[in-house]
């Protein structure tokens, strides 16, 4: 039950009193006192001044200079509170975030961050973190992004840049670089030191996020919802020894999978807060559903993604484990084509006991059609794609895999303006012809076959591929509308989103397998061409 205005105005004087009592204590007077002694004598003395570098640069232990840093020239925005402008003054647990984050910096190893909500976290490792290394370390280039162009650099104090821009107008004048001008080096997701040529630059989610040159770190903010969290996050390995990974959980992702690859974690959970107690959760619990207590609170990544369209893909379904393809059962192989986004390939066998065994998948984006041959026939075509290691192992995997029958999506069928062929039609001239229906478009159609396949029961071998194919199948969700103010999810089409090339293919896969006719065991191709630039259909061709 949501509180009452009564409860409300309760709790937030509770909460007013609790941070009155917290700035007057005997620590934060000195605290603040400190601070401004610090100010007084970098503005008034410049011996005194290179001393407060030195402090803040600290080249024997950069983690405390950078923690000196925050505490006494470091500032924070809350427009929910009263006062909104606050000095940083970091508790244990935020120092000890920041010494794992600068050391995993410095030393280049990936780092993960899970957090409750309101912990500090953007202000510490987005924008005071980069900061302190564009002012004190030479030779540093970070690349920060979100999952919204508005979340990274919209002008408001909300945003990556907005708290960065914030942070730097907090610092006296006389700790800004020389030169600095703030109309010609800070500009749209970009700000350059000009003193030692340092760069925090920023980027939106997409595929490519973090593909191109060298940077000091990578940072990802609320990873956990962004669409495509696994190529942006493998696409930036090339560019960065060190990938930041912060978010709050959303349901059990490639974020939520990250977690389990034996990266470096840290945990800032509410109950480390020293302002955050046993009421404050309560009554944050009385105003929130049972998703945004798990992801916003709890740090759970075990709540189900509300809205999913596959909650039969559980444990009691899908088991997971040594699942070899098995020369003596049919192959199967399902497409859902794509090229700007992904296009992804599950190969299929069906066991004797009526199950559907899931042997391995594929998936990769920004290539034509012909890139994918050697995947389904094993050997590769030409130099013309040059191939990374893990494709030639999975090439080599399916050599001795025998010919398959393979479905895919109607679509395949038009024609580009580019060949003027069809993706089936280049598939066709290798011998891989698509198995296809008209009927299959329908969402609602391939919904239920695919709901059929999964109650019959999924062997599914474990390899990194399936295991994100997994994921797909475990987040595929619909979409919340909001009617009338109320938020409610709209169960007609899923979202399109990273997850729907797989589950595409997956739903392919379960019409083909009901649409097949028992004893065949050649694929046929039961629809015309058509041309999708002219309205008049051809003849039907029988292949």
């Amino acid at each position: 039950m949501r509180p009452t205005r009564e409860q409300e105005d309760a709790e937030f004087k509770r909460r007013a009193q609790r941070l009155e009592d917290y700035m007057n204590t005997e620590e934060y007077r000195k605290f603040m006192v400190q601070r401004l002694q610090l100010l007084d004598a970098g503005t008034n003395d410049l011996e005194k001044r290179g001393l407060i570098f030195h402090l803040c640069q600290r080249e024997e232990n950069p983690a405390e200079g950078c923690i000196f840093f925050i505490e006494n020239f470091g500032w924070t925005f809350n427009p929910k509170m009263e006062p909104k402008h606050f000095p940083f003054k970091l508790y244990p647990f935020q120092k000890e975030a920041i010494r794992k984050a600068v050391d995993s910096i410095i030393n280049g190893r990936d780092i993960f961050i899970e957090k409750s909500r309101e912990m500090g976290a953007t202000w510490m490792f987005f924008a005071y973190i980069p900061l302190w290394f564009w002012l004190f370390r030479e030779g540093s280039e970070f690349l920060v992004g979100s999952y919204k162009e508005k979340l990274v650099d919209d002008g408001t104090s909300g945003s990556i840049f907005g708290k960065i821009d914030y942070a730097m107008e907090s610092l006296p004048k006389w700790m800004l670089p020389n030169n600095f001008n703030k109309l010609k080096h800070r500009t749209k997701l970009k700000l350059t030191n000009p003193s030692n040529g340092n760069l925090i630059a920023g980027d939106t989610m997409n595929p490519r996020f973090g593909r191109g040159d060298r940077k000091t770190a990578i940072l990802f903010d609320e990873l956990g919802f962004w669409d495509y969290a696994k190529s942006a996050w493998d696409a930036s390995g090339d560019a960065t020894n060190c990938r930041i990974a912060n978010s709050t959980p959303s349901g059990y992702n490639f974020y939520g999978m990250l977690r389990e690859t034996g990266i470096d974690i840290v945990s800032m959970h509410w109950h480390e807060h020293p302002l955050k107690d046993d009421a404050w959760y309560r009554y944050e619990c009385s105003r929130r559903d049972d998703e945004s207590i798990a992801q916003e609170l709890d740090i759970s990544y075990s709540k189900s993604r509300e809205g999913r369209v596959y909650p039969e893909w559980n444990e009691e379904n899908v088991e997971r484990g040594k699942f070899d393809y098995d020369p003596t059962l049919p192959l199967f192989v399902s497409w859902d084509f794509g090229k700007s986004d992904d296009t992804a390939i599950i190969w299929a066998q069906r066991t004797n006991r009526g199950k559907i065994r899931i042997v391995d998948t594929y998936r990769n984006s920004g290539h034509n059609i012909d890139f994918y041959i050697p995947f389904v026939n094993g050997y590769q075509l030409s130099d013309s794609y040059k191939y990374k290691k893990e494709d030639l192992d999975i090439i080599d995997k399916h050599r001795n895999w025998k010919s398959a029958i393979h479905f895919g999506d109607p679509a395949g069928r038009f024609q580009n303006q580019v060949t003027d062929q069809s993706v089936i039609d280049v598939l066709k001239t290798y011998g891989v012809i698509i198995n296809y229906k008209e009927a299959w478009k329908a969402f609602s159609v391939r919904k239920s076959a695919a709901k059929r396949l999964i109650k019959d029961g999924v062997e599914m071998d474990k390899n990194p591929r399936t295991d994100y194919f997994n994921i797909c199948m475990l987040n595929a969700a619909y979409p919340k509308v909001k009617v009338d103010g109320i938020e409610t999810v709209r169960s007609e089409q899923p979202r399109h989103d990273s997850t729907s090339h797989y589950r595409t293919s997956f739903e392919y896969l379960s019409m083909g397998l009901e649409d097949m006719p028992h004893k065949r065991t050649a694929p046929i191709d039961k629809f015309p061409k058509i041309n999708m630039f002219n309205s008049n259909r051809r003849r039907a061709i029988r292949y």
